[in-house]
């Protein structure tokens, strides 16, 4: 994805009201370089030996955290852990359902669904597509 100077991860955690700390800075840090979007249990793994008395609970909280501030979102796939995306740009997911990998997408189709009002009063606010099928490797 893109590299993030610690100096303005900082910066993006103050402006949404979360503490500066050193997990924060780290994890978000991770999240932000990747673009697999990886699970809670894999960014515990890359992140243990810059933080080794980090406790997996700590990065369920932080991605908790991130979330509920806005500067991540969930990205949700039937019986599958949760993963995580740091990129916040409208856009949508390749699920290969054989190995999991979640890849994003783009199409201009897809970024021009509207879908303001149903017959149920449910209103939407974003739309994300999830095209599921299998990627390279696993054809």
């Amino acid at each position: 994805m893109e590299l993030v100077d610690p100096h303005e991860i900082a910066i993006r955690l103050s402006r949404a009201d979360l503490k500066v700390t050193p997990q924060r800075l780290t994890i978000y840090g991770e999240l932000l370089e990747r673009d697999d979007h990886p699970s809670p249990e894999s960014l515990y793994h890359s992140v243990r030996d810059d933080l080794p008395k980090l406790s997996l609970a700590t990065v369920y909280k932080t991605l908790d955290a991130l979330e509920g501030a806005g500067l991540i979102s969930q990205v949700s796939l039937p019986n599958d852990a949760k993963r995580y995306d740091a990129n916040l740009e409208p856009h949508h997911h390749l699920v290969c359902t054989s190995c999991r990998k979640i890849t994003d997408f783009n199409d201009k189709k897809f970024q021009s669904l509207e879908l303001q009002h149903t017959e149920s009063g449910f209103r939407a606010h974003s739309i994300q597509v999830q095209v599921l099928g299998l990627c390279e490797l696993c054809q």
